[in-house]
């Protein structure tokens, strides 16, 4: 098996395991049989790994996405779907997610990181909803709408992975009423 996949199923077993603060360098290379110095050499650092995380993150996000609102020709329907997607990857993908949107505290100030072709294509799809559902916070360009749409799900995401909300379903009713409230507002 060649070393970096290694690395990368390494490291998202450990975090899932152990959570981002147990990750070590020593760790990965203990997971994997490896010295440490071999991790290194393909990957500088731990920054370095959650790049690369975040990275096949938002693929993986938008093959995730685009799958769960395959066939959905209404575009209200698909925007929900969307969401839903978005929503169930966070929590079938917990490692991938706070490593994309930097809950994994790994990334340094100012750094966006490998986001690559995909985050802008997640984006994409969630602004063409609400742009042909004629959705997105009456003067906000759909992009943008779609920006301030992600950000409220992302906080209510957030506050389930890192504990704040324990309770799975209650995080599922607080994203449903963020959202709905939100759309309602802006016309649905």
């Amino acid at each position: 098996m060649p070393l970096r996949p290694a690395i990368l199923r390494a490291v998202l077993q450990i975090v899932g395991d152990e959570g981002w603060h147990g990750l070590t360098m020593r760790k990965i290379a203990e997971h994997i049989r490896y010295s440490p110095p071999m991790i290194y050499a393909v990957f500088e650092s731990k920054e370095a790994i959650c790049a690369e995380l975040t990275a096949d993150g938002y693929q993986l996000l938008y093959r995730h996405m685009s799958a769960g609102a395959a066939g959905l020709t209404d575009p209200v329907k698909r925007l929900s779907a969307l969401l839903r997607a978005f929503r169930t990857f966070a929590w079938e993908h917990p490692a991938y997610y706070q490593s994309m949107y930097g809950l994994a505290g790994t990334a340094r100030p100012g750094e966006a990181g490998r986001r690559g072709d995909y985050e802008a294509a997640c984006l994409g799809l969630v602004g063409d909803a609400l742009l042909q559902a004629n959705l997105h916070g009456g003067s906000l360009p759909p992009l943008q709408a779609a920006r301030a749409l992600l950000a409220a799900a992302h906080g209510v995401i957030a506050m389930h992975l890192s504990g704040l909300v324990t309770d799975q379903r209650e995080a599922d009713a607080m994203y449903d009423a963020v959202l709905t409230g939100l759309l309602s507002g802006w016309g649905h």
